[in-house]
């Protein structure tokens, strides 16, 4: 009998061995499936900040009142002063647990310090938010022992700086093509350490300058080998190791790179020659070092939608400053709808992307599946945030396009939308590019279509017969809006509309879905366009359900013009699943003139103002 063909081959096979297996519980894998879980936001409410965590809060902005971005743009330094009232304040330590000498924020709580840092620095917020959430510190805590976690914590909670050392030249996205390598270093039979060898591209908090390290610990992954030339053996049998290096060791070095953004950012070159790593420094078990690495960027990534945030509400107090003194044809420009739309979305936008950091910080903090949620919270956020920059230049005009240095020598409000926008470029690009998350989620969210439909695909009776069940239910589902006992559940009768058009989405999402398994089979995973419009639906189902539980909230539901953001963001959306002819003469309710002009106006007049609470409104003089 002829072998058949695999599945999946070369990166794609040994990405699959990699993967983490357990199954998906999350909100966007139930949507592939026709299930809209909507107990997983009526389950939580907004949690009250702790004593502990407001007062870092406030002795965080009392330092960031120190700290000029545009000096740090221009010298590409952060001042050693800064460095050590980080140190000071416990910076370093916000997710360190207590135990350690760490702060014990939880991811919430963490989350409103990268807001705050994100609205005012986009290098300080690197420094600290690498170091916290990708560094050392969080791998540690998932998968290193007790002994492990006694060595390192308390050294990074003291203000030791930590990064994290995954991509090579040749291995970006690739990441099962990495060649470093690590080789076993065996006495009387045992292991006893690694020697690693191998070059690393853009570690972050590495290098202070070339050949000083700024990190005095390092998460480094690397292949496991017997010898060197076994980093080109074919993908399937590369293995892994996740291991911690002191960069003071001999045989280390580092090169600091320059970027045309985040210019105090301390990025670069790690060098490893020949390095001796002691086998008490691995992480995890031999070979599952891949694996781990992954794990520690899902809960990670979500520190980037929370800085977003901050700078995406400094966004929306530039353009409202702007809107309401510059005065064209006898009015404000604000109450130009042209400009109000761009108002009106940017302050729908802060809502719907506060609402995802919320929900995702809460999930995080019960130990929910954020696993698809965290990647779809940074392409939403990195990519409204750019986009709402972009809007931000249009209404500040040529002004936009000078820098503020410029600016201020003829008198102008120093606004530094240029830097915001070299700034915001590369969210784009770190934690995972946002064109190779979103087939991510394809690939994952579709999961249980690969797994019941390889039995079909390979001919295997017995297990043709166990997986039935699964494609019977995901057709009445599609069809039935009553199949499903976790889409039901009360909600806000405000945004009944919202909560209706979510399910019905759903369940064309699964319809899709499943024709498409059905129909492309093999070659589903290859059909990029295709995973990434079903990816699409997802999220903007995701996002519609964050911002209706978020303006249900008690805290949130009696402020001014929520339930008018909210209808407009909503709207906004449903006219990509359902697109408006171009000549029709029906306007919607997001592109009203009428409905535009009064919420713009009431948001000139201060009314959402408070959307704008959580970041550092400094004086622009």
């Amino acid at each position: 009998m002829a072998t058949r063909e695999k599945l999946f081959k070369g990166s794609l096979a040994v990405a699959e061995a990699s993967r983490d297996t357990n199954a998906y519980s999350g909100f966007i894998s139930g949507l592939f499936e026709g299930i809209v879980r909507r107990n997983l936001f009526r389950s939580y409410s907004i949690a009250p900040i702790s004593e502990a965590a407001s007062d870092f809060l406030e002795r965080l902005g009392l330092l960031l009142t120190k700290v000029d971005p545009e000096q740090i743009d221009q010298e590409g330094e952060i001042c050693e002063e800064i460095m050590t009232a980080c140190t000071e304040i416990g910076a370093f330590g916000v997710k360190i647990p207590k135990l350690y000498g760490g702060l014990g924020f939880s991811q919430s709580e963490y989350h409103t310090v990268a807001t705050l840092l994100g609205g005012h620095d986009a290098s300080l917020t690197v420094l600290i938010s690498a170091h916290n959430s990708i560094g050392v510190a969080e791998p540690v805590k998932l998968v290193g022992n007790d002994e492990q976690k006694q060595r390192f914590l308390p050294r990074l909670a003291k203000g030791e700086i930590s990064g994290f050392a995954l991509t090579e030249k040749d291995a970006g996205c690739d990441i099962w093509n990495l060649k470093a390598y690590a080789i076993p270093v065996k006495k009387d039979g045992r292991i006893v350490g690694y020697r690693l060898t191998g070059d690393k591209l853009f570690t972050t908090n590495a290098p202070r300058r070339d050949n000083q390290f700024l990190a005095s610990l390092l998460v480094v992954i690397t292949q496991i080998v017997n010898e060197p030339h076994e980093v080109n053996r074919p993908k399937e049998e590369r293995q892994f190791g996740a291991f911690v290096v002191e960069t003071r060791s001999q045989g280390c070095t580092c090169r600091r790179l320059r970027f045309m953004g985040v210019r105090g950012i301390y990025n670069g070159e790690v060098h490893l020659r020949d390095v001796f790593v002691p086998v008490e420094d691995r992480l995890g078990e031999e070979g599952k070092g891949l694996r781990r690495a992954l794990e520690t960027l899902t809960v990670g990534r979500l520190t980037l939608p929370a800085a977003c945030l901050g700078n995406l509400k400094k966004c929306l107090w530039f353009a409202r400053m702007r809107a309401q003194q510059r005065i064209q044809y006898d009015r404000p420009i604000g109450e130009h709808t042209d400009i109000g739309s761009k108002i009106v979305l940017m302050a729908s936008r802060v809502l719907a992307l506060e609402a995802l950091v919320k929900i995702t910080g809460l999930w995080a903090d019960a130990k929910e599946d954020v696993r698809l949620e965290s990647a779809a919270a940074k392409i939403l956020a990195t990519e409204w945030l750019l986009e709402s920059l972009l809007d931000l230049f249009r209404i500040y005009g040529g002004r936009a396009f000078e820098t503020p240095e410029s600016l201020r020598l003829r008198g102008e409000i120093p606004v530094p939308i240029e830097r915001m926008i070299r700034d915001a470029l590369i969210n784009l690009i770190w934690e995972g590019t946002n064109g190779i998350l979103a087939l991510w989620i394809g690939r994952e969210g579709l999961e249980e279509y690969f797994k019941q439909g390889t039995a079909f695909l390979e001919w295997q009776i017995q297990d043709m017969l166990h997986a039935t069940p699964f494609f019977v239910k995901v057709v009445s589902r599609s069809l039935n809006p009553l199949s499903s006992h976790e889409t039901n559940g009360s909600v806000n009768e405000l945004y009944a509309e919202w909560t209706r058009f979510v399910e019905e989405k759903s369940r064309k999402l699964a319809q899709k879905t499943l024709v498409a398994a059905a129909r492309h089979r093999r070659k589903l995973v290859p059909k990029q366009l295709l995973m990434k419009r079903l990816v699409k639906a997802s999220m903007h189902l995701l996002s519609i359900e964050a911002m209706v539980w978020y303006g249900s909230q008690k805290e949130i539901r009696e402020k001014e013009l929520v339930q008018s953001l909210i209808t407009y963001f909503c709207s906004r959306i449903k006219e990509d699943f359902d697109p408006t002819p171009l000549l029709s003469t029906r306007t919607s309710f997001w592109d009203d003139d009428t409905t535009v002009y009064r919420i713009a106006k009431d948001i000139l007049s201060g009314k959402a103002e408070w959307l704008e609470d959580g970041i550092l409104k400094t004086s622009l003089t």
